[in-house]
């Protein structure tokens, strides 16, 4: 059978899919036939299971994950005005292959910046399972999470390149103005739910936003890849048969910034407040192995920069 160059074949849907383009895409054999199965219920995406029947026995990946943009066009339409699409295909084919820890292979990307069209084929981590965020993570699968977080991090704190890569760093719409309105109307809606103390660490944010957001991306601060949405809807935590211990997804809201952003809203977000305080150095000191034996940043420095950024889950709660 012959092969195909995969970037002469525009993939928009599963049903654009040919064995010939597997084969070229993957790489691990001739693949004579192939099924597709819709999972997941993303709104700016949408995902399918690819599986791969090949040739003479030949053992290759069974199965194969494949993204695209949503069928939908005002999603799609918000998917390629927010950059969304550019900055994960980019993730991958840019800055993936340089770093360690949580990240599925990736076979392919394609994107055209015209239309929003878009492909990712990466390894499927089943029978990994899904993060669950109404009962929370252990303390176990957190500390997971922030050892692989330190090993996808530590390759790229401080880069130069990254620094000036102008699609991980796009001016953010968000500011003292627009904050004011969105947490009038949260707290319209959730007044009655917030306790006095809360209330006043979240006026004072709204009050000072301007002046916060200067000081954590000022000069000398430490930045770093910020996923912008590690919670455990995003993680797939691998079982006996998985490819690996921690499979982090959904790289679309990537950026360049503070740190320490991610470890922050993921201890904030993922434990239950008693299991939080009770484990809050250990998670910490996790995160700092997990940068490794040459680590690019303190303890204290961990422990500040999260501190620092303890405020973006209260930004996060309030814009959505």
């Amino acid at each position: 059978m012959q092969t195909a160059d995969p970037s002469d074949t525009v993939i928009e849907r599963p049903s654009d899919l040919t064995p010939e383009w597997l084969t070229a895409a993957v790489g691990a054999g001739t693949v004579t036939a192939f099924t597709s199965e819709r999972i997941g219920t993303g709104q700016m995406s949408e995902c399918y299971r690819i599986g791969l029947t090949y040739a003479d026995g030949r053992d290759g990946p069974a199965t194969v994950i494949l993204k695209v943009a949503a069928t939908d066009p005002m999603s799609r339409q918000t998917g390629l005005a927010l950059g969304l699409y550019e900055r994960e295909v980019r993730f991958y084919s840019e800055v993936a292959p340089r770093l360690g820890g949580p990240i599925a292979q990736c076979f392919h990307t394609s994107y055209d910046p015209e239309t929003g069209i878009f492909a990712l084929l990466i390894d499927d981590a089943a029978p990994a399972v899904v993060g669950d965020e109404i009962r929370g993570a252990t303390t176990e699968d957190a500390r997971l999470a922030l050892t692989e977080l330190g090993r996808l991090h530590a390759p790229v704190i401080g880069s130069d390149t990254f620094a000036e890569a102008d699609w991980l760093n796009r001016e953010s719409p968000m500011n003292q103005a627009l904050i004011t309105q969105l947490y009038a109307a949260f707290i319209d809606r959730y007044g009655e739910a917030i306790t006095p103390d809360q209330r006043m660490v979240c006026q004072r944010l709204v009050d000072n936003f301007d002046a916060y957001l200067a000081e954590e991306t000022a000069a000398g601060r430490p930045k770093g890849l910020v996923h912008g949405d590690y919670r455990l809807d995003n993680m797939l935590f691998g079982r006996p048969g998985s490819l690996r211990d921690l499979t982090v997804v959904d790289w679309q809201t990537v950026t360049w910034g503070p740190a320490l952003t991610d470890v922050a809203y993921f201890i904030g977000c993922a434990l239950r407040t008693e299991d939080r305080r009770a484990n809050y150095d250990e998670l910490l000191r996790a995160y700092h192995e997990g940068l490794g034996p040459n680590p690019p940043l303190t303890l204290d420095d961990v422990r500040d920069g999260v501190r620092r950024q303890s405020f973006f889950g209260v930004m996060m709660a309030v814009v959505s």
